[in-house]
């Protein structure tokens, strides 16, 4: 074995020297790697231009936009990140051709650009378009000479600004194209001029759903303005990765792009942020019973009240954060003035119109805004032109009592000339009547009481901008006591769709909402659309649902129904033929419109699907969306009590789509038809049948379908208008203009009559004479059929008996419903009036019912429910007493009188015995329960209206519960005074 001898240090020297040679040539091949040019790195510096909505702009330090769409998806597929630089043109042009960015958005090819710079292929073309309000509509204009003596605005010193000068239109200049769009809102011009994408973004954004583009500006060489991504010559590399990145983008994602960013503000329309509530949320809500929403009854169109129901784009709102959480509301009316102290006592949970304030925070949890108004100056003086409040010190200014920039303007307007009003209405009067001369309000619910009242010579001097205030922010506030309620709220508020959102704006802020043509005489043609219809023999063809009637059908070849009754008048306003296109069902007339074998629908409402190929003109009928169950099925309150099983709906209509994007888990089931639905529904093939209460009325009658019934209903109703082929223009601004010329008397006469349509019954004597001919044989077989038919009869009376009983009686309690109560309140009040006796109205509130509930539980509280009915009909037995349950704990009496000492009397022995009777709950012990009772009576004059005593009742019963709860108050009818100085018989 050898042994291992000492290296010399010489060989050691070597193998040290060795090791750091390696090392240093491993050094500076990693610097070298470092060093790479940096042309080679995936991040790109790219210029965009800030504050250009919306194409680029920057929401806090994220960019956002459509081109920054784009941008992202050139990136994604060519692999590069872009870095983006945000500023002016002119800083971001001249920093690119320094160098300085590697690449430039939105530059558009010119010669002397080309030598310098390599462009992409255009992604998008920036047209110029004319954009009008639908309440006023101005003809198609086709040159520039059209727009004479019309009020043309734009934005100042832009480039096209010299052809319109030239041809002497009359200009007027704006410092941004927001406040162009603002301007023609408010009426201060006809037409705005601007790029289309973005003037259809910022109405849109600000509400204004009654803004529409009219067309293309007639210019030449103005028309349009390519949209490229630009790199300098020298880097032929990166562009030709970013045209690669370009050119793999489709064409249908561009459109898809655009059209987010067109219709709903750069979101996905169809997917808002799903609910995900917590258990703990979900067990608080199944725990919360019913809760008070209170919303202004004169604050159209966001909240009023209608024939006895509140209706507007609040209470839209609401109804849809109903069905997504499946809280249970109860709407409770009012003015501004006695809603805020309800909602600080507690006798309302949420008030929906709402803005929030700093002051407010003390009884109120605020939602996020779910819309935002413009306030302005309405006025009837020619001279006022408002810039700032120093304009009004020498005017009477009306404004709503209590409205949240009251303070503020009281401290900069003396109070002499600063006048608040509890109501809109008396405001909107005294500016009619001159006892103001300014009012300060809501843009859209000032312009609904000015068209209500037909306050005529009035305008928008300004619009009332102050620090601080950037506008009517509506949101909800919920009282401390319930805060979990409001994150609840705030969540459901994102999970609605924009595509929801624009229905809702839509329905509530669009041209249907507007000002109608007053005559027929007014619909006149431009030589453009008089020209179209010449060249088509003045005929327009249509396509019609066969099966839909009482709104339309095809009946021997013939177009009938309601829409057929339209195209009726339309046809003689405008000098029109309209030929039907036969097919054989609704799927068929879809296919034929998409051929472009028929050019309109008369009856058809806006989807998603349909517009690609249809333009539609503004809604002219509204008709409730139900939903059909057995007779045997419950009632239900929201859409997904259906889930798990079957409901059926016609295949391609309007809801069906909407349907599927908003409650995907139903189990939609396609027909063909109403009949082939509604024979399904009656042979337990579906559990549930969604479709128009037009419509069901009318073939479950024509039908004899007695065993099925309403059973709920779907929130949110059809809005029909008329589907024009979307590449004729021409063809939707003709019956746009036709739409508009119906008047609000022709609009509700179009309502009722659908209502009032009856089915003639038609008897058919064939059949008769065949049995007389069989001889005796068929006489005693036909008296044995008169006699079980007789039988049968009679059974099916008192089963049609028992099912009315049924349908207008509460399940619970076994007192009337709200049904009744709907069909007997008003038959009272009547019969009253006739033979001049008293008419009393009591509203009966359960007090501290939630309490129950949550010690007790929900069984508890029905017995308790129950011995109060039980109760409430040993003292109410005279045939003129009726009894109705209202909802959830509050119940209602009204009944005739002669004595008011007598009915006070009846309703305090009532009160005390429900205080002595313990409920029975079938415990050891029993409940103790008392009421508040609010009453209002009088003798009924013509003046007075059966409304006007259920209000006066519901302020009587919130004082007897701020007065202390188990007590009596009572409101004489036509007393002026308020609750507080109402009678107050003693406890």
């Amino acid at each position: 074995m050898q042994s291992r001898l000492p290296q010399p240090p010489q060989r050691k020297f070597c193998a040290a020297w060795l090791t750091l040679a390696t090392l240093m040539i491993a050094v500076l091949t990693f610097a070298a790697r470092a060093e790479e040019p940096e042309s080679l790195s995936p991040v790109v510096t790219i210029g965009v231009v800030a504050d250009n909505e919306p194409y680029t702009f920057f929401e806090g330090r994220n960019p956002a936009g459509f081109s920054i769409d784009v941008l992202r998806e050139v990136a994604s597929n060519s692999n590069l990140v872009f870095d983006f630089r945000a500023g002016s043109w002119p800083d971001i042009y001249a920093a690119f051709l320094r160098g300085d960015l590697d690449a430039i958005d939105g530059i558009s090819w010119r010669p002397d650009r080309a030598e310098k710079v390599l462009f992409s292929e255009p992604y998008h073309y920036r047209e110029i378009y004319l954009m009008h309000d639908s309440a006023r509509p101005t003809p198609t204009i086709e040159a520039l000479d059209d727009l004479q003596g019309l009020r043309v605005g734009m934005v100042e010193d832009i480039f096209y600004r010299t052809e319109f000068a030239d041809a002497g239109i009359s200009l007027t200049t704006y410092d941004s194209l927001t406040s162009v769009v603002r301007a023609l809102a408010f009426g201060w011009i006809d037409i705005a001029v601007g790029p289309k994408l973005t003037m259809e973004y910022l109405a849109n954004q600000a509400g204004f759903r009654f803004l529409e583009l009219l067309g293309p500006a007639p210019l030449q060489q103005y028309s349009g303005e390519d949209f490229r991504i630009g790199v300098l010559t020298d880097n032929l590399n990166l562009f030709n990765q970013i045209q690669a990145g370009l050119n793999a983008v489709p064409e249908e994602k561009l459109q898809h792009l655009l059209q987010r960013w067109q219709e709903f503000g750069g979101l996905t329309g169809s997917a808002g942020t799903e609910l995900a509530l917590s258990s703990q949320q979900r067990q608080y809500l199944a725990s919360l019973g019913p809760v008070r929403i209170g919303f202004m009854d004169d604050y159209a169109p966001f909240s009023f009240t209608d024939g006895g129901r509140v209706r507007g784009l609040s209470v839209d709102i609401m109804n849809r954060l109903v069905d997504l959480t499946g809280l249970q509301a109860i709407p409770v009316s009012g003015q501004w003035d006695e809603l805020i102290p309800m909602l600080k006592n507690g006798d309302i949970d949420v008030m929906a119109n709402m803005s929030h304030r700093p002051e407010r925070e003390s009884f109120a949890h605020f939602t996020s805004p779910y819309h935002i108004i413009p306030n302005v100056i309405f006025t009837r003086d020619e001279s006022l032109n408002y810039r700032n409040l120093e304009d009004l010190k020498h005017y009477r200014v009306g404004l709503g009592a209590g409205i949240y920039y009251e303070e503020t303007l009281r401290q900069l307007l003396s109070n002499g000339t600063l006048l608040s009003f509890h109501s809109q209405q008396p405001m909107f009067q005294a500016l009619a009547s001159g006892d103001v001369d300014v009012v300060i309000g809501a843009l859209h619910s000032g312009n609904y009481w000015i068209r209500q009242l037909g306050i005529s010579g009035t305008r928008i001097a300004g619009e009332l901008q102050l620090p601080g205030f950037s506008g009517e922010d509506l949101r909800f506030g919920v009282r401390p006591a319930l805060a979990p309620l409001a994150d609840i709220l705030n969540q459901a508020l994102t999970s609605i769709t924009p595509t929801e959102q624009q229905v809702i704006e839509t329905r509530w802020l669009g041209a249907s909402n507007q000002p109608s043509l007053n005559t027929a005489e007014l619909v006149h043609w431009t030589d453009t659309e008089s020209l179209w219809l010449e060249q088509r023999n003045r005929e327009i063809r249509i396509c019609a649902d066969p099966d839909w009637m009482p709104l339309e059908g095809v009946r021997d070849g013939k177009h009938t129904g309601l829409a057929a009754d339209v195209l009726e008048l339309f046809s003689q306003r405008g000098n029109l033929r309209f030929r039907l296109v036969p097919t054989s069902n609704w799927q068929e007339a879809i296919a034929a419109a998409k051929d472009r074998r028929c050019d309109m629908f008369p009856m058809a409402m806006r989807t998603p699907e349909r517009s690609v190929y249809l333009d539609f003109t503004s809604p002219y009928l509204e008709v409730p969306n139900v939903v059909i169950g057995r007779i045997e099925a419950p009632f239900i309150q929201r859409l997904n009590e259906l889930e798990g099983g079957r409901v059926g709906i016609v295949e391609g209509y309007a809801f069906a789509e909407l349907l599927r994007k908003r409650n995907p888990s139903l189990q939609l089931v396609t027909v063909e038809s109403e009949q082939e639905g509604l024979r399904k529904l009656q042979n337990r093939e579906l559990i549930g049948y969604v479709t128009t209460l037009a419509t069901a009325s009318y073939y479950m009658q024509s039908m004899g379908l007695a065993d099925l019934k309403v059973i709920g209903r779907v929130p949110a109703d059809w809005s029909l208008a008329i589907g024009t082929r979307n590449d004729e223009p021409t063809l939707h601004g003709i019956m746009q203009k036709l739409v508009l010329s119906l008047t609000p008397a022709e609009r509700t006469q179009l309502e009722s009559t659908w209502r009032n349509l009856r089915i003639e019954e038609r008897v058919d004597y064939t059949r008769f004479w065949q049995i007389l001919s069989l001889g005796l044989l068929a006489t005693a077989l036909l008296v044995y059929w008169n006699r079980k038919l007789g039988r049968l009869n009679r059974e099916l009376a008192e089963a049609n008996t028992a099912l009315s009983r049924l349908s207008v009686t509460d399940n619970l309690t076994g007192l009337g419903n709200r049904t009744y109560f709907d069909r007997e309140f008003s038959n009272s009040f009547q019969w009253c009036l006739r033979h001049q006796t008293g008419f009393a109205v009591a509203m009966v509130d359960a007090d501290h019912f939630k309490k129950i509930n949550d010690n007790w539980g929900h069984e508890a509280g029905d017995r308790c429910l129950e011995s109060l009915a039980n109760t409430m009909r040993e003292h109410f037995r005279r045939d003129t007493d009726r009894l109705a349950r209202f909802g959830g704990e509050e119940f209602v009496i009204f009944a005739s009188y002669q004595d008011a000492d007598d009915i006070k009397a009846r309703l305090n022995r009532f009160r005390e015995e429900v205080a002595t009777r313990r409920c029975d709950t079938c415990k050891d012990k029993g409940i103790d329960l008392t009421v508040s009772i609010g009453l209002a009576l009088g003798f009924p004059t013509p003046e007075h209206t059966s409304a006007e005593y259920l209000r006066l009742a519901d302020q009587a019963l919130y004082t007897a519960k701020r007065n202390g709860r188990n007590r009596l108050e009572v409101i004489p009818a036509g007393q002026t005074s308020g609750p507080d100085e109402a009678e107050h018989p003693k406890a």
